[in-house]
């Protein structure tokens, strides 16, 4: 109750920021949406959920289409007994500009990212360490509290059927997630491949407003009709966090992957098996909980290999509705430049689906652990490593990674209408090794920072516990709107207050698709 009360607060003094930020996004939409409304033709964008009547314009055998999005977010956040309030908001405007003619295609895409209103002062004195995620784009952005810029997002040319299969081959700039080579055809184990397996390790980074590509070469082919390889090789380009996201940066990433669903009459399954090697040249950025001075004279590269397995299985019970169960592992090993690498990390999550009309309920709750360092002066590297991921799909309220983590979690989900979706998660987040520190970030996105901070732990696991909303609403088959709301009670690793201090992040988003 303490949680909420407090979360109450925090939204009463930073009402007057949200709408600020949020007439900024009004004045944009009202510049840009008269611009691409006479090419309207599609809608749903929360690519969790079908897009209903998506029908992008066509002119011949060309295809037009493209997306608005803007957020107002507003932050009450914490470090020691360092408290700052503040809000920013943000758009995006995406492009696409693709043609089909036989079995050659090509697509260009552009994207087109403004930032409003960064705070420039939520730093902890002394430590630099950011108070939420304004700071972050502030410092990703050369230190502007407005950013904008224009990139190529996705620019490929595309091969189907080289082998007279059902195969794809794209070659050039493409964006790239693991965990979505085949979506199953059961829609409950197609939202839990997409929202519980997919980005863990190498994600589009779309939430962040700007996104992330490869530059190399992806190759996907359905073996029939429940098997699919696929291999990816490429370069991560910059963005994210930098509006600015035409550059390569020197991190690579070797992806390959076999996924099969197993339909039967009464169940439904799906198992992949994943490799990921990664490589970063960027030298003396690393971050680990090293001394500073000891991490930043390792200038060796880092080459880690990550090797896992996930399974998803949705099956009905008699008179009690579904249930359905996850499980993900990996592996990995490498060189953590001049440590040897030795981390690992697992999931597993169990949910019910009961036959209750209406509102259609499903409840889950799940257990996650990655590995952390337990001894930053000897030869091995045991923090598990988030590569490339996407922020907040799994860390809803995003104060921390899947690295050193343990994250217990509870969901319910609602669906009272078509179009409407409700969301409540409950979690309790400890550090696993007390040796290690809580990592925050999205990796790398530019060749001046490593792509996550370290910060301190205070000698504590327990980092905090947090309840969160959203409510997802999809107006028309164009228009698409969220509101989210989490609220955190801090743990001994962020205050060394006994009764814990209280945080909040808010954010309405809507979204435009054509």
């Amino acid at each position: 109750m303490g949680v909420l009360i407090e979360t109450s607060k925090f939204l009463c003094r930073a009402g007057r920021g949200i709408a600020s930020a949020a007439r900024v996004l009004l004045v944009a939409a009202s510049v840009v949406l008269p611009c691409v409304s006479a090419y309207s033709q599609q809608a749903h964008v929360d690519s969790a959920q079908p897009a209903d009547g998506f029908k992008p314009l066509q002119i011949g055998s060309l295809t037009i289409s493209g997306e608005l999005r803007g957020r107002g977010q507003g932050w009450n956040w914490f470090l020691g007994d360092t408290r700052t309030r503040y809000a920013f908001g943000s758009t995006v405007l995406n492009l696409g500009l693709s043609q089909q003619l036989g079995k050659i295609g090509w697509k260009l895409e552009f994207s087109q990212p403004a930032l409003y209103n960064l705070p420039g002062d939520a730093f902890q004195p002394g430590t630099g360490l950011p108070l939420g995620l304004g700071p972050i784009y502030f410092a990703a952005n050369s230190n502007q509290r407005n950013a904008a810029g224009i990139f190529l997002k996705q620019g490929y040319l595309s091969i189907q059927g080289i082998d007279r299969n059902h195969s794809l081959l794209r070659i050039g700039r493409f964006a790239f997630s693991e965990g979505r080579e085949k979506t199953p055809r059961e829609k409950d184990l197609a939202w839990l491949t997409h929202e519980r397996i997919a980005q863990r390790l190498i994600g589009d980074s779309e939430w962040t407003g700007i996104s992330r590509s490869f530059d190399g070469v992806h190759f996907s082919e359905e073996l029939g009709r429940n098997t699919n390889l696929t291999f990816a090789a490429g370069r991560a380009a910059s963005g994210v966090w930098q509006a600015d996201g035409m550059g390569e940066l020197d991190v690579d990433i070797l992806y390959g992957a076999y996924t099969r669903e197993f339909p039967t009459p009464h169940t439904d399954s799906q198992l992949r098996v994943f490799g990921l090697g990664y490589h970063d040249g960027r030298g003396a950025l690393k971050v680990d909980n090293r001394a500073p001075s000891v991490a930043q004279a390792d200038r060796s590269n880092i080459r880690i290999g990550t090797f896992g397995v996930n399974y998803a299985l949705v099956t009905p019970l008699p008179y009690i509705g579904k249930w359905d169960l996850v499980v993900w592992g990996a592996q990995q090993i490498g060189h953590w430049g001049s440590l040897r690498q030795r981390a690992n990390s697992a999931l597993f999550e169990l949910g019910w689906r009961p036959p209750v009309p209406w509102i259609h309920p499903w409840l889950r709750a799940g257990a996650l652990y990655a590995s952390g360092d337990g001894n930053p002066n000897d030869d091995r590297h045991q923090t598990f490593f988030q590569p490339l991921p996407t922020m907040q799909l799994y860390a809803r309220l995003p104060f921390y990674t899947l690295q050193n983590i343990e994250d217990y979690s509870g969901q319910a989900i609602f669906n009272p209408t078509r179009k409407l979706l409700l969301r409540a998660e409950i979690h309790k987040v400890k550090l696993h090794s007390v040796k290690d520190g809580w990592y925050q970030g999205s990796g790398a996105f530019q060749d001046t920072s490593f792509g996550y901070y370290l910060l301190p732990n205070n000698g504590h696991r327990g980092l905090g516990n947090y309840l969160d909303f959203n409510a997802d609403y999809q107006v028309n088959p164009h228009v698409w709107l969220r509101y989210y709301i989490g609220a955190l009670s801090g743990k001994g690793a962020e205050t060394s207050l006994p009764s814990g201090r209280k945080a909040g992040f808010t954010y309405l988003e809507f979204a435009y698709r054509f």
